[in-house]
């Protein structure tokens, strides 16, 4: 009985381990909302961000990501004594580099990537647009629930910069997966050492 639990462990421990080798690639996403209330001014958040990588050494990968948010304020113009409503919609592309720590089910990662950024905002019947780029780092931990699959949560720092516009940073916490796959084609057998041949009558 101690033998087959030994084996199980070792199987485990080995299929666990090679998910970050040389040569595999991930494919995730992560998601992030938030919202805020000061008195009766409000604000919500929300982005989306898939994102992929190819293990270029054991646990360090290369690769991108893309991300697409939405941000709406209901604030109170003093001024106008009215209301104001403003939508802003955002996308950005950039590289993204990632380094598994660890050899058990559950691993510490570093993730760190640059945006090019575009937004376009929406306030009663103005529309305009703008360009920066921002700078994302991540710390956390990852659950491999097999030797493909894992659940990622980690502690972030943003920093964003919008040309005539102050910069903004954040802190916040993501929640995300990512599944792990292996680009290697196992090599198929010729048909001639399966196929019989029936011998001429």
């Amino acid at each position: 009985m101690k033998r087959i639990w030994v084996c199980v462990f070792v199987v485990l421990y080995a299929s666990l381990s090679a998910q970050v080798e040389k040569g595999k690639y991930f494919v995730g996403g992560a998601a992030d909302i938030s919202g805020s209330y000061t008195g009766k001014n409000s604000t919500f958040n929300m982005s989306l961000s898939p994102q992929f990588g190819v293990f270029v050494v054991k646990g360090f990968a290369i690769g991108g990501r893309y991300t697409f948010g939405i941000s709406s304020t209901h604030n109170f113009d003093f001024a106008k004594q009215e209301y104001v409503n403003t939508t802003t919609f955002s996308s950005g592309i950039g590289p993204v580099l990632r380094y598994y720590m660890g050899k058990k089910a559950l691993k510490g990662f570093i993730n760190g990537n640059v945006n090019y950024l575009t937004s376009t905002t929406l306030r009663k019947s103005n529309v305009s647009g703008n360009t920066g780029f921002n700078a994302l780092g991540t710390v956390g931990i990852a659950y491999f629930f097999n030797e493909h699959i894992d659940l990622e949560t980690g502690l972030y720092y943003q920093g964003t910069w919008f040309t005539k516009q102050l910069p903004t940073s954040r802190i916040g916490l993501s929640v995300g997966f990512s599944v792990f796959l292996d680009n290697k084609k196992k090599q198929k057998p010729l048909m001639n050492d399966y196929q019989d041949f029936k011998k001429p009558e």
